[in-house]
């Protein structure tokens, strides 16, 4: 699923579990975006989106110097079949990954969270 190099986390994960986390990172994100008719809209999602888990972010999550306009994967690629993709996140990505997984690990504490129903 993805070839990324080994990140800061907050703790330290398997190959198989980071890559379970970064679809389900990714696969929050798209239901949270959507299918938007318009670009507006879609970068309006997004950047609400990122904007939310800004609470969650500790300074040194990100890169030194992180762009103000980024994209969130450095490169994806299929598969021949078209079944298996794979991924790089950006480090700025990279970042609201390590944020995303504080905030599910605060919610999940608290009882906060809920299945996704694609999670069934």
């Amino acid at each position: 699923m993805t070839q990324k190099k080994i990140s800061h986390l907050p703790l330290p994960i398997a190959e198989g579990r980071r890559r379970e986390l970064i679809v389900r990172f990714l696969a929050e994100l798209m239901q949270i975006t959507g299918n938007p008719k318009k670009q507006n809209n879609f970068q309006a999602a997004l950047q609400a989106y990122c904007d939310s888990l800004h609470p969650w972010l500790d300074p040194g999550d990100g890169p030194p110097n992180p762009q103000a306009v980024f994209t969130l994967l450095e490169n994806c690629t299929f598969d021949e079949t078209g079944e298996n993709i794979s991924v790089v996140l950006s480090p700025e990505a990279e970042a609201l990954l390590r944020a995303w997984l504080r905030r599910n690990k605060i919610w999940s504490g608290a009882g906060l969270n809920t299945a996704h129903a694609w999670l069934n």
